[in-house]
């Protein structure tokens, strides 16, 4: 995938924009109007920051490698019944006072401080299959951003071709209303003189708002197409194109395409999610493994009642006793074998759905790699026949109005005419539009729009 984030360029595009008058249309070049794409549009920011916050979970997963240390404190009022040991080793239990031949329920304070450190010292591999874990769901998520990025530059591309085509469709209808105006103050003349019906006069005045109301239509589609562009880069204002080499020649694009798709961000992201789930498959697997921990202790205890049972309430909020402890533990889970199992099977079956979909997102790239040769094929055709069929109709046009000025053909064959060389124009425009429009689907298939902008250097 290309980088279009280049600082400098940014920066005067951005200066461009700023300086423009709120009630003024922004005009980018097609290059720049990727860029800014890139660097504003909110949707590809958001996939930005999620990929800054799954990366977070490699660095939590590195972290387990060190001890965690806790400090506690408690002071309780509890009655003095107790026997001698411990209930659990790696907690702080309630202390009243020392062992006692009766029940006594008289209240009593007591207290208890320490430190409990545990260290997960050897994790046989899950610290490990954890890391990888989390560092193939950062390569799912940047490869879900590259794939968006790519559908948003191709749609910008799209919609920046739409901007343009509507800009010249509206030349077209103006220079058509200036040959109705042209028509309409000869037949006046010709009418004035009686060599014309009056009713000639009337209809070149309908045609002329016919055209007229044609023009704003175009006009309406270009506002539209504008605002639509101004959405995709996130411009307060309209946004007008500045790049009008696409009605001036027809790209160059090759027609021998390569099928290797390896690098193609819609391939991309589905191999990505298949490593991700391979990765937690592994995990899995680890983490059913034996687990080692190390801890250490040393806490102090106090009580409010000596160990010859003399009570003295609030001495229990102090410390009479001082320990420590050191040990390790180490657990197998027996009995989780089936659970181990279901589990691994379940992951696995993720992971050939991922590669299926995987095996039909390449069947559609290599179909769409053919269709879109076989379009750019037939645009340049239909782009050549289109260049006869203007001068054609040009010629047609011009001889024509000498016929209908001295009188030799109607109204209805000069109208006629007109609307052929209106067509032709209307088309020759369209078919070198429909040719880039072929050459970005064609760079789509491939993966890369740089094939396309080249074709604008």
């Amino acid at each position: 995938m290309p980088n279009l984030k280049i600082a400098s360029t940014v920066f005067l595009v951005i200066f461009s924009y700023l300086a423009h008058g709120q009630n003024q249309d922004s005009t980018v070049s097609l290059t720049n109007a990727l860029l800014l794409a890139e660097k504003n549009y909110p949707f590809l920011k958001s996939k930005q920051y999620e990929i800054e916050a799954t990366k977070k979970n490699i660095a939590l997963s590195k972290n387990t490698l060190i001890p965690s240390l806790d400090l506690s404190y408690q002071a309780n009022l509890a009655t003095y019944n107790n026997i001698t040991g411990m209930l659990s080793p790696s907690g702080i239990l309630p202390i009243s006072g020392p062992p006692f031949t009766e029940n006594k329920y008289q209240p009593v304070f007591g207290s208890a401080a320490g430190f409990l450190m545990n260290w997960q010292a050897i994790t046989f591999g899950q610290r490990d299959a954890q890391i990888a874990s989390a560092s193939a769901d950062v390569n799912q998520k940047e490869a879900d951003r590259q794939m968006e990025l790519f559908k948003h530059l191709v749609n910008v591309a799209n919609t920046y071709l739409d901007v343009a085509l509507a800009k010249q469709l509206i030349a077209v209808t103006e220079k058509n209303i200036t040959r109705v105006e042209f028509s309409l103050k000869q037949s006046r003349t010709l009418t004035n003189k009686g060599l014309r019906p009056g009713v000639d006069t009337a209809l070149f005045q309908s045609e002329l708002s016919r055209s007229r109301i044609d023009l704003l239509h175009a006009r309406e589609t270009l506002d539209q197409q504008k605002i639509i562009l101004s959405q995709l880069l996130t411009f307060r204002e309209a946004v007008d194109t500045r790049d009008s080499i696409f009605f001036d020649r027809l790209p160059q694009t090759s027609t021998d395409d390569s099928s290797d798709y390896g690098n193609h961000p819609l391939i991309r992201y589905p191999q990505s999610l298949a490593e991700y789930s391979q990765a937690k498959e592994k995990l899995i697997k680890r983490s059913y493994l034996p687990k080692l921990n190390v801890w250490s202790t040393a806490y102090a205890r106090g009580s409010g009642i000596k160990y010859d049972g003399t009570v003295n309430s609030i001495d229990g909020l102090g410390f009479s006793r001082f320990n420590y402890g050191i040990g390790f533990q180490i657990a197998y889970p027996l009995l989780k074998f089936a659970d181990r199992d279901l589990q691994i099977q379940q992951q696995s079956l993720i992971t050939l759905s991922i590669q299926e979909k995987l095996k039909e997102s390449m069947l559609i790239l290599d179909k769409q790699t053919q269709i879109s040769q076989v379009t750019y094929a037939n645009a340049l055709k239909i782009a050549a026949e289109t260049s006869t069929q203007l001068l054609s109709a040009q010629y047609a046009f011009k001889a024509m109005q000498i016929r209908y000025n001295t009188g030799l053909v109607n109204f209805s064959d000069l109208i006629q005419v007109q609307y052929n060389l209106l067509k032709a124009e209307t088309d020759s425009k369209q078919s070198y539009w429909y040719v880039w429009k072929a050459s970005l689907n064609k760079a789509a298939a491939q993966g890369d729009i740089n094939i396309f902008l080249n074709e604008l250097k």
